[in-house]
């Protein structure tokens, strides 16, 4: 009986650890598929040093909590919720936009 309770201890740890990284295992493949899911999010620099830009502002909108104005024909811009909230569509493109790395 001794022998048996020696042996069986381990086993019982092992089946255990075993259990729990089945689970894991399992919560980071439904992780992994949430995360495919999601739409990216796509962030640009733009370096146009030296150039004027212009144009209006064409519509705004939020994804997954950011807000964004887009100006035709430079494409959405990341602003704070300020900033959305201040800018009306059919307004010039406001300076803060116009800077370097914007």
């Amino acid at each position: 009986m001794e022998r048996f309770e020696k042996v069986l201890n381990p086993l019982v740890i092992l089946f255990g650890v075993i259990i729990v990284l089945i689970i894991k295992l399992e919560q980071s493949k439904q992780e992994i598929m949430r995360l495919k899911e999601q739409q990216p999010v796509i962030f640009y620099q733009v370096d146009n040093e030296g150039t004027e830009k212009f144009g209006k502002v064409t519509a705004k909108d939020v994804v997954d909590g950011h807000y964004y104005v887009e100006v035709r024909p430079y494409g959405k811009f990341l602003v704070t919720r300020e900033q959305y909230e201040s800018i009306n569509i059919g307004q010039e493109m406001p300076e803060y936009l116009k800077g370097r790395g914007s």
